[in-house]
């Protein structure tokens, strides 16, 4: 049994060496490579999520420079009538003592007048840039602003029983209502710029105190909300009344 083991181990290492054998020699000066290596891939960043409610780190676009705020000529400020407190009227101004003490005088042809507010003594009717309005004009105020207060008072030119306002400072120009606003346009001899320029007095009870109707809308009379005059319906005692005043 030894002998046979001895044997087998003997053709077992010939048969190893004819294997070994059999293998061919590398040639000189040939290398053999060794098999390319995988690239190695860089590992992979994990992209930070924002929690719930936070604002994210990147950062906000440049927002554009504000505009310069746009210029306002001198006549655009003045054409804007100044701002109103909710539910205040004309009854809140202070009276004038100058205006208290003027005797009031009628409304004669040919006679240069100030037509003051009867509930606002002070206030007095005048054009600025050629609307209609009233201001607060006394014997201190600027002699631009006490011309500007200033009508000669002409017959109606629709109506000669009735009468117009002719400016003063502006020959030529007459207070009438356009689109129902008073505004003041130089005559141009038509019908209607005639009846629009055209006002009928009527009387209270006081001496010298009027309202002022129109004459082709004689259901509307002469009226002034926030300092801007206009045209709208009323009646004797509802519309705006008008104490007659000699000029400043």
């Amino acid at each position: 049994m030894a002998f046979c083991a001895a044997v087998a181990a003997l053709l077992l290492i010939g048969v190893a060496l004819t294997q070994f054998g059999a293998r061919p020699a590398p040639s000189a000066g040939r290398h053999e490579l060794p098999p390319p290596a995988a690239p190695a891939l860089p590992p992979p960043v994990a992209t930070p999520v924002p929690a719930a409610g936070t604002r994210s780190s990147a950062p906000e676009p440049a927002r554009s420079a504000p505009r310069p705020p746009a210029t306002t000529t001198v006549a655009a400020r003045r054409e804007r009538p100044p701002a109103a407190a909710v539910g205040t009227s004309v009854t809140t101004r202070k009276p004038s003592r100058e205006a208290a003490q003027t005797p009031a005088v009628t409304l004669r042809a040919g006679a240069a007048v100030s037509l003051e507010l009867a509930d606002a003594p002070g206030y007095r009717i005048r054009h600025r840039d050629f609307r209609g309005r009233a201001d607060r004009i006394g014997p201190d105020s600027s002699a631009l602003d006490r011309a500007d207060a200033r009508f000669v008072v002409r017959p109606g030119l629709a109506d000669s029983g009735c009468v117009s306002f002719e400016a003063s400072n502006y020959p030529g120009r007459f207070l009438r209502h356009r689109d129902f606003r008073i505004r003041l346009d130089s005559a141009d001899r038509t019908r209607l710029f005639d009846r629009d320029a055209t006002f009928c007095p009527e009387t209270r009870s006081r001496a010298g105190v009027v309202a002022l109707r129109s004459h082709n809308y004689p259901d509307r009379f002469l009226t002034e909300d926030r300092s801007l005059l206009g045209l709208t319906p009323a009646t004797t005692g509802t519309a705006t009344q008008f104490v007659v005043r000699p000029p400043l």
